[in-house]
């Protein structure tokens, strides 16, 4: 695994609770996957796989998905919290992307 976060959205008095979880690693043919899983907390939830070539197509993806978490507070009302990062190679900080930590 060379990356993963995951967020939770809370907001009890809207019965919002949405879990957003971003896995990066390689398959058996050397390619990366970018798997997205999302959906209420407690519940299976949905998941979206993207394989990419190289580092730079999972550094754009992962740019792409994470942004649009940090867009919550304007659409949802509430903001996404990092409930948990393993980020060795430090994708996170060299783009910018600040997360709220829990």
């Amino acid at each position: 695994m060379l990356f993963a976060c995951h967020l939770e959205a809370r907001l009890p008095d809207a019965n919002l609770a949405r879990a957003y979880c971003v896995l990066v690693s390689r398959d058996l043919f050397g390619l990366y996957t970018v798997d997205v899983t999302f959906g209420r907390i407690g519940r299976p939830g949905s998941t979206r796989r993207y394989t990419v070539e190289d580092l730079e197509a999972v550094r754009a993806k992962l740019r792409e998905v994470l942004r649009r978490r940090l867009s919550a507070p304007r659409r949802l009302g509430v903001a996404y919290v990092c409930r948990s990062v393993f980020d060795p190679q430090g994708w996170l900080a060299e783009d910018g992307l600040q997360l709220a930590a829990a």
